[in-house]
């Protein structure tokens, strides 16, 4: 059996049959989806550090997750349990004056780019758009943390430095953070120095709207 195989059953195994007091108190209030009988799996990172591993499960009708690490050996075996938020991390720019052509014209070097036109209908067809806007999310997967997923998001854009400051000076252009945070999980948000650096570099701000989900552990 694969090493990955391995801890994700014995985290897996954790979910199914708690033995620690933290994992009871989560499943008192959180559902964890299942995909075949088995905890649906997010995410597995064997490189969080240099002696655990982590499981990241998927909260039913949530977008937290539920975290698991697990000790690499020599047995593999949990180490603690807690709570990730999710986190979309994305380039985002707006302009009144250019359309999401010309717009994704300054992201060349970056794929997959989404967005709209100004004029373009709404989803809801009801009424059309008064602004154009173009994104760049390299990882739709939301279950990393903020800083993990930033870090990645900036390693792209320092691909083009001088595009993404010229997208800047005629654009709208900021990063972007949503982030679901489990009501009793931690709040905190720590930006260290080289990473507020590296948005100077590219010209860039950056804006976070935190949405709360779940039940309290009681």
């Amino acid at each position: 059996m694969k090493a990955e195989n391995t801890y994700i059953e014995v985290a897996s195994a954790e979910i199914l049959d708690p033995r620690f007091e933290t994992t009871k108190q989560l499943l008192e209030v959180c559902q964890v989806a299942l995909e075949n009988g088995r905890p649906k799996v997010a995410r597995f990172k064997e490189t969080y550090s240099e002696d655990k591993a982590i499981v990241y499960f998927e909260v039913k009708d949530e977008n937290y997750f539920i975290e698991v690490h697990v000790s690499k050996g020599p047995k593999v075996e949990v180490h603690s349990v807690w709570t990730e938020s999710g986190h979309r991390v994305y380039l985002t720019a707006t302009s009144k004056e250019l359309s999401f052509t010309q717009l994704s014209d300054q992201l060349i070097n970056f794929n997959p780019l989404t967005g709209w036109s100004k004029g373009d209908l709404r989803k809801n067809n009801a009424s059309k758009h008064t602004f154009s806007r173009v994104s760049f999310e390299p990882i739709k997967n939301q279950a990393y943390g903020l800083n993990e997923k930033l870090d990645l998001l900036l390693t792209e854009l320092e691909r083009d430095i001088e595009g993404v400051r010229e997208l800047g000076k005629k654009t709208k252009a900021i990063i972007a953070v949503c982030r679901r945070q489990y009501v009793s999980g931690n709040a905190g948000i720590h930006l260290d120095s080289r990473t507020v650096d590296r948005l100077h570099q590219l010209g860039l701000g950056i804006d976070i709207d935190t949405y709360i989900e779940g039940q309290e552990i009681r």
